[in-house]
């Protein structure tokens, strides 16, 4: 793009205003062949406006941004027939029983069912399939859009309406879809009186216990009780019912869902006749108990193909886990729904599905206000996020301007000035524009110009945009639209391997998962585990200075990988950890951190054991005074429940978990445990928790399990980028290479300096204990799918 020049013309302030866009009403539905497709969809339905009330209807669709224009394209045919659509938004877990109370509280079920060429036998998305089945148990009436490349026998249950189309020109189908939106209108009306709001009345099948675990049942049952009766509830209990099916269904049939213990002899038959029926459960089993039969009480076939083991049930270890769990679950059991009633709040929702949800900084001058106000509303109708400091201000009053402005610009995934002949004659839009450039040379953000006019000043700009000299406003503002959509809704995941891997440079990839580690052997570790590795080269901005390399882990049943960077500190410690932390982030934009390496075992731990922390402590962040240190927990760090919910499972789904640890002859028979707990985290090495500091450390914290140096600077750096709104979620997995335990050889304990003994044995076997375990959890049981392959 060229450079322009203009007139000293500016804004000469920029006052913190926010303001908050009405509904905006724009096209009836995106852009290219959309617009063509607005005058067949009249003739499709011409049903608009002759339904007082909406027929709310769940629809089951694909996420990704391929498919955004046919599920656009029947959006509107369903709208002007009286419909309202109940979603799942995007998440990056499945809650089971969530979607079943929305398919409870919807008079109909609607499929959009697009082809998947991965998908053997299925060719569709598995999770299509399984909300399909709820429909059937719940004996929903039943409308599914189905590709003509998608086999048909999935869908040819008894009273489904089944229209197939042709992704390429949808209107061919719009006899059979004319016909078809009528029958389910008509099926699905009779339905909907009440079906919108939740009866208040909750069913559970807790049994009592027996023997030596009555105690913990009635502890449990009273944990359900109670937060069930907070929230306002009617509590039924099915257990006096389980031997009489009519009694059974008269009772359960008016609750909004069924909270059932899948462990308990009597309870698990009741789940197995709900789970008939279509009513909601949320089913509750002891992690690592006996296995749940039948299988189909965990979910459906295409269900367990496509969602992780602890996403079928809700697992509890303790009886604290338990109550938190289930006050969790029952507390989203009360959200509402989202429903998508005006067409522009389905547009809306269609359009952004797939996008990057980092938003557009627009960056003008005073005079391109009026385009920058067009734009601004064109933003809003297509559910792009974006910073404007007029039209879309979140600086409130009394902060920092030119601070806040950064961390704005930081924060965005798209910077758009308006250069137009007063752009370079304003101060604040000199210094946005070099605030983007500084971060758009470090690969955090993407630069897109576009030009106002023709005059030649300023500096250059090189960068491809749009050139709106010859448009029309309205044109100017649909350009800019289009390319940011584009833009957002590209793939941003690494692609698959190739056979001969290229480098890649820092701040030009964005990976799933980064590895943090500190010693040569914990690199070594993870690296040995890692396929595809690809060296990384440094940029005129980012050097390589963290020994940073590119690997995959491949996922069983996945031709898709999770792309991981592994980096190295220079130095151990939580400062070190911070810097490597920070500069690891800002180069390659992990979902996740993970910090892998060696600690010192806390308690019963025996060597070579793994501990996955769910909390790190900063255990020397504290107060002295006249009683001694008292610790604090602010800076105490949560990890990822997820992460940790999945490592407490992963030896009880996969007991193999460790065939790939790579031992010494003399320890071929280490059967590592994997421990979840508290980690102590702080700039000591501890090799005696009997000193009178540690001691007092302990004593408030019981609960700690290891001991290490980096977790909490590492989580410091990554509450720093959630601060500037990019997400990241952290972990830390740690083999125990030592055992402090205090007192001296003599007193036959080990001393310091045997500590530092075991220490060097043990840690190579520890690391790779550790390594193998991180790279199981992501292989096996990791949260969220690949970033390339994370929409069904």
């Amino acid at each position: 793009m060229g450079h322009l020049q203009g007139s000293p013309a500016r804004h000469s302030a920029r006052p913190a205003v926010r303001r908050r866009l009405p509904p905006a009403h724009g096209p009836a539905y995106g852009q290219g062949q959309a617009h063509g497709r607005r005058q067949a969809l009249t003739g499709v339905t011409g049903l608009a406006g002759q339904h007082a009330q909406r027929v709310p209807v769940y629809l089951s669709h694909s996420y990704r941004p391929d498919d955004r224009d046919v599920n656009g394209y029947f959006w509107r045919a369903f709208h002007d027939a009286g419909f309202s659509f109940t979603v799942d938004p995007v998440s990056p877990s499945l809650d089971t029983m969530t979607l079943e109370l929305m398919m409870a509280r919807s008079a109909g079920f609607v499929a959009v069912v697009p082809f998947r060429q991965e998908e053997e036998r299925y060719r569709c998305s598995p999770f299509i399939l399984y909300e399909y089945g709820l429909a059937v148990q719940a004996h929903q009436p039943r409308l599914v859009l189905r590709d003509k490349r998608v086999p048909p026998r999935s869908f040819r249950t008894r009273g489904t309406i089944d229209v197939e189309f042709d992704p390429a020109s949808p209107d061919r189908c719009a006899r059979d879809l004319k016909a078809g939106l009528s029958t389910l209108h008509e099926q699905a009306s009779s339905r909907a009186a009440g079906l919108r709001y939740r009866q208040g009345r909750v069913g559970i099948a807790l049994a009592a216990g027996t023997g030596e675990h009555v105690s913990g049942a009635k502890s449990r049952r009273a944990a359900v009780e109670k937060a069930l009766d907070l929230d306002g509830n009617e509590i039924v209990d099915l257990i006096p019912f389980a031997g009489d099916s009519w009694q059974l269904a008269q009772n359960a049939d008016g609750c909004d869902f069924v909270i059932v213990d899948l462990d308990d002899h009597e309870a698990a038959p009741i789940a197995d006749f709900m789970l008939g029926r279509g009513t909601p459960l949320l089913k509750l089993a002891r992690r690592g108990g006996d296995p749940i039969t039948p299988e189909r009480l965990l979910g459906s076939e295409p269900l367990r193909r496509a969602a992780a083991a602890d996403e079928l049930v809700t697992y509890w270890s303790d009886e604290a886990e338990f109550e938190s769990r289930v006050r969790h679950q029952i507390s989203r059991a009360m959200m509402d729904r989202t429903e998508l009633s005006s067409f522009d709040d389905g547009h809306r929702y269609f359009r952004s599905l797939g996008r990057e949800a980092r938003p557009v900084f627009v960056s003008n001058a005073g005079s391109a206000d009026g385009l920058a106000s067009d734009l601004a509303q064109a933003l809003y109708l297509e559910s792009i996020p974006f910073f404007h400091y007029r039209y879309q201000n979140p600086i409130g009053s009394g902060q920092r301007w030119t601070g806040e402005l950064d961390r704005m610009i930081a924060a965005s995934k798209v910077f758009v000035p308006l250069i137009d002949g007063s752009y370079w004659g304003s101060e604040y839009c000199q210094k946005e524009y070099e605030t983007a450039l500084r971060l758009a040379q470090q690969g955090r953000i993407t630069i897109v110009p576009a030009l106002l006019d023709g005059h030649q000043s300023g500096p250059e700009v090189p960068y491809q945009g749009a050139d709106l000299r010859d448009w029309s406003r309205p044109e100017q503002v649909q350009l800019v639209v289009d390319r940011l959509d584009t833009l957002l809704a590209a793939d941003t995941g690494l692609a698959t391997a190739s056979p001969y891997p290229e480098p890649v440079q820092a701040g030009q990839a964005a990976v799933d998962v980064a590895i943090i580690t500190i010693l040569e052997e914990e690199y070594e570790a993870v690296h040995r585990l890692l396929k595809r590795v690809r060296p990384v080269t440094g940029s005129a901005t980012t050097d390589n200075q963290h020994a940073w390399v590119v690997g995959e882990i491949d996922m069983p049943g996945s031709r898709m990988p999770y792309t991981v960077v592994l980096a190295m500190s220079p130095r151990q410690g939580t400062n070190a950890a911070v810097i490597v932390t920070r500069n690891t982030l800002q180069a390659f934009d992990p979902r996740c951190v993970l910090v892998v390496g060696i600690a010192g075992g806390l308690g019963d731990l025996n060597l070579g054991d793994v501990v996955v922390a769910d909390r790190i402590c900063a255990y020397e962040y504290g107060k002295l005074d006249n009683g001694g240190f008292i610790a604090r927990t602010d800076l105490d760090s949560p990890a990822d429940a997820s992460l940790c919910a999945a490592a407490r499972t992963l030896a009880t789904r996969h007991p193999g978990w460790y065939s790939e640890l790579d031992q010494s002859p003399a320890r071929q028979d280490l059967a590592p445990r994997i421990v979840v707990g508290q980690v102590a985290s702080g700039e000591k090495v501890v090799d005696d928790p009997t000193d009178a500091f540690f001691a007092s450390v302990m004593e408030s914290r019981p609960k700690m399990v290891a001991i290490e140096m980096e977790g909490a600077g590492v989580a410091a750096a990554i509450q720093d980028v959630r601060e500037m709104q990019r997400g990241a979620s952290f972990g830390m997995v740690r083999g125990i290479s030592d055992l402090p335990r205090g007192g001296s050889a003599a007193a036959g304990r080990p001393g310091p300096s045997a500590q530092t003994q075991m220490r060097d044995t043990w840690k190579a076997t520890a690391a790779a204990a550790a390594a193998t375990a991180a790279v199981q959890l992501v292989r096996l049981s990791w949260p969220r799918p690949p970033r390339a392959a994370s929409q069904p």
